[in-house]
């Protein structure tokens, strides 16, 4: 037997289906999507005393905010804390704001 391998051409028929790949990329992404969780009161408090107690103490936390239908976690420090507008500045100049913080872990 011959043991020939064909290379990049047995992939060929496939690249057709390419737009449907993004397709069903798209519609996966989509069933991901999770309504924002609400919050109580304590639980708002709680996580802005750890933002306060994360940015005094220069430690590294993990934060899960909610965006775009997904939440998302990073693990930064925290440089700067807006109180006018509600919003958090992040090691990696990204920017939270308060509504958008799901939970935060040390």
């Amino acid at each position: 037997m011959n043991n020939f391998d064909r290379g990049i051409i047995k992939w060929q028929p496939f690249e057709s289906l390419e737009s449907s790949n993004q397709i069903i990329k798209s519609l996966i992404l989509e069933k991901r999507k999770i309504t924002k969780p609400i919050l109580s009161e304590e639980e708002i408090t709680e996580i802005e005393d750890k933002i306060v107690e994360a940015y005094y103490s220069k430690e590294n936390i993990t934060i899960y905010y909610y965006k775009n239908g997904l939440i998302n976690s990073l693990k930064t420090k925290i440089t700067k804390i807006d109180h006018v507008y509600k919003m958090i500045y992040l090691n990696n100049n990204l920017r939270l704001f308060f509504k958008q913080i799901v939970a935060v872990k040390f």
